[in-house]
């Protein structure tokens, strides 16, 4: 046997050193390992990447992509030191996060990236490869149909080659809690753990929604009003849920992405309210406690204006005021429950359990939106567990209650039985005087059938008389329609005439709808020397007043026009002005009558390419160029009592050009109110009406009009006369 010297074991280990640099070297030369770089592993189910991400807090927004992305000279990204998900709480910086990622399969993948925090209003993702880039942008201020995979959460694929390593750089705005928890999952895997989450929100919803209808039937049987609240009060918690989860905006409302935003508060406002609601009404607290009930009622107005502020106040003091208020009103219940329990009210027992449990969950969901505890299964599902379990019990004790109710009633009738049995002795004895009261009332009814008979006699008479008066009153009233339908057709040969009117301007519409049978509203089209002018006017009154004002405006409107050959329009307004005061004996402050009319005078010269427009309280809207104007009127009226004496209207020259469409119109257009919300059709729908149909000719232009206000007005009966007149001048 040789000895083995005492240095041989050193010296074999110190010739192995080459041997396990060789190894290392061929390994780094086989699978590529980049510097600050997180491999994603197919063979994982799920990777969970908070300690992937360094991240920058753009306190003031103002950060560009390529701020962010070039030589960190500031040294402006930080760690994740916390080595779980990012949590910021409510802030009011922007949050940029990168990440360096490197695809460690030999074969082709497919990953996709999940953002599980569906409440984000503004996302944007960058993809960096060697010679590409791929941007996704996303959010719930955005439709739903923008993102990329069709989720409640936010997901993006990303398709990588074989050791191919790529820069994700992702922007983050919201007014929620700004909570970025960044996941990555093998496509396949996605969809097995989406369809297991899925499950368990069905469970959790269907039996929300089972207690909603098993409470629904109690109410419908026994009208107690608890079971009302009780029912909105889970359909409160329900909506919340869903909003917070993301999943009402996925199937419910994909589009209305301002109630997305809105509609958690509102729901959470909700639950405050109707949990007050029914606390105090099942706790009996108006009655037995009428202090405390002052509170619960302080609480639910403060809830109820919280809902109705939800879409005026911005949404993070929105949350806030409701996350606070929730936890308040959580906490008072408990009080006023122990309350109860102490003064021996025993359905108090389940109640306290239960607002225990929901307190428990709105508590871990507070602190984890306000960034003091970390984001985890617990925090996220803290409340849909606290809540599910209150919702049983809160059922078990309307239940509890009601058996105690009921067992109260019975207790109570079975003392009523004992006194009805009292009372029936001493019904017998009650009996001879009822008999004895009877006869009496035989005989008064006898009188009361003269009495009757009497009166019927004398009711026939006069009825007969009525019936008289109101043949007479019909036969007046026939008259009178007569005389109306005889003065429309007075009113109607006054107005100018329609084959003139379309020998002059090919494509135009007049709209003449009287309020009544006959009207305050006029127009006026005739053609003048190089051109036509073109008047709407719109008299004080309805029906037969103003028609009769009608009459006396036209007059005097074709004598300045005609027999004086007025064609300035600012001085066809002033002289209407005189005419009409004169006429109607107002020129003096001692007339008995204050009546007058609004008029827009258009004088149109083909010729030399232009148009005078003066107006008194009337506008002219005209399209040109594919875009909607206005010319102001004056805001003096004409002929009134108090109008100035003599003013001056203002007159302004459009310069015509091909296609130049003109639009004239009294204000019982504008003015007409909805069926439903009696707003009023107002001067800017009625713009938007004009220039989204402003590529049609005018007579298609004019059903359109009508029907868009057929259907605002709804069966609602007209308040003003409406007229339009409409044209465009061949050049």
């Amino acid at each position: 046997m040789i000895p083995m010297d005492k240095h041989q074991p050193t010296r074999f280990l110190i010739s192995l050193i080459p041997a396990f640099m060789a190894l290392y070297i061929l390994q780094m030369l086989t699978i590529p390992v980049y510097a600050g770089v997180t491999g994603l592993n197919p063979d994982k189910q799920a990777m969970n990447l908070e300690k992937a991400f360094t991240y920058i807090e753009d306190k003031d927004g103002i950060f560009s992509f390529d701020d962010v992305t070039g030589n960190d000279k500031d040294g402006l990204w930080k760690e994740n030191l916390t080595g779980s998900s990012l949590n910021f709480g409510y802030t009011n910086s922007v949050y940029w996060i990168k990440g360096n990622f490197v695809n460690r399969s030999k074969t082709k993948e497919s990953y996709v990236f999940e953002i599980a925090y569906p409440v984000i209003d503004d996302i944007r993702i960058f993809i960096i490869r060697e010679k590409v880039m791929d941007a996704f942008h996303m959010g719930d201020k955005l439709p739903f149909n923008m993102r990329p995979i069709k989720h409640r959460d936010f997901l993006f694929p990303v398709n990588l080659d074989p050791g191919e390593k790529f820069c994700l750089v992702m922007r983050f705005k919201t007014t929620s809690s700004m909570q970025l928890p960044v996941n990555v999952y093998r496509y396949d895997i996605l969809m097995e753990n989406s369809q297991t989450e899925m499950l368990g929100l069905s469970f959790y919803y269907g039996a929300m929604l089972i207690m909603i209808l098993y409470n629904l039937f109690i109410f419908l049987s026994i009208r107690e009003v608890m079971y009302l609240y009780y029912i909105f009060y889970v359909s409160c918690i329900t909506l919340w849920a869903t909003s917070l989860n993301g999943i009402s905006f996925q199937y419910l409302w994909p589009n209305a992405t301002t109630w997305n935003d809105q509609v958690i508060v509102f729901a959470l406002s909700g639950v405050v309210f109707f949990a007050a609601m029914f606390a105090s009404t099942f706790l009996n607290v108006k009655q037995s406690h009428p202090k405390h009930y002052r509170v619960f009622m302080v609480l639910t107005s403060l809830a109820g204006s919280l809902m109705g502020l939800t879409f005026v106040i911005p949404y993070r003091a929105g949350i806030s005021s409701a996350m606070v208020l929730a936890i308040v009103t959580i906490i008072y219940g408990l009080v006023i429950t122990m309350v109860r329990l102490r003064d021996g009210f025993i359905p108090s027992r389940i109640f306290l359990l239960a607002w225990a449990m929901v307190l428990f969950g709105g508590v871990i969901m507070a602190l984890s939106k306000f960034g003091l505890l970390q984001r985890n299964f617990m925090t996220e599902s803290a409340v849909q567990i606290g809540s599910a379990l209150e919702v049983v019990l809160l059922s078990f004790a309307l239940a509890h209650r009601l058996n105690l109710e009921k067992k109260q009633r019975i207790e109570a009738q079975t003392t009523l039985n004992i006194h009805e049995r009292h009372a029936r002795i001493a019904k017998e004895h009650e009996l001879k005087n009822e008999r004895r009261a009877r006869e009496a009332q035989e005989e008064a009814i006898e009188i009361q059938k003269k009495v009757t008979e009497t009166l019927e006699r004398n009711v026939q008479e006069r009825r007969s008389k009525l019936n008289e008066s109101l043949g007479k009153v019909s036969e007046m009233n026939s008259n009178v329609m007569e005389s109306l339908a005889y003065a429309r057709m007075i009113q109607t040969a006054m107005l100018p005439d329609p084959e003139h009117i379309k020998t002059w301007f090919p494509d135009h519409f007049i709209w003449w709808a009287p309020r009544d049978v006959v009207g305050g509203d006029f127009y006026y089209v005739d053609r003048i020397e190089n051109g036509y002018v073109v008047v709407l006017a719109d008299c004080t009154g309805h029906g037969v007043p103003g028609a009769f004002l009608t009459l006396i405006a036209n007059w005097e409107l074709k004598r300045i026009v005609r027999g004086e050959a007025i064609h300035d329009p600012g001085e066809i307004l002033s002289r209407m002005n005189r005419r009409i005061k004169k006429t109607l004996k107002q020129e003096k402050g001692t007339a008995f009558s204050n009546v007058g009319l609004d008029m827009a005078v258009c004088i149109i010269n083909p010729e030399n390419k232009y148009l005078d427009f003066a107006g008194a309280r009337i506008d002219l809207r005209y399209i040109k160029n594919h875009d909607i104007h206005t010319v102001k009127a004056d805001k003096e009226s004409i002929g009134y009592l108090s109008q100035k004496r003599d003013p001056k209207y203002s007159v302004h020259r459009l310069i015509l050009v091909p296609h130049m469409t003109f639009y004239l119109s009294s204000d019982g257009i504008a003015d007409q109110p909805s069926e439903t919300t009696g707003q009023r059709f107002g001067k800017k729908q009625l713009n938007d009406t004009l220039f989204a149909n402003s590529d049609l000719p005018l007579n298609q232009q004019y059903e359109h009009l009508k029907k868009t206000l057929a259907t605002h007005q709804g069966k609602r009966d007209q308040v003003d006369d409406m007229t339009m007149v409409a044209f465009e001048v061949m050049l």
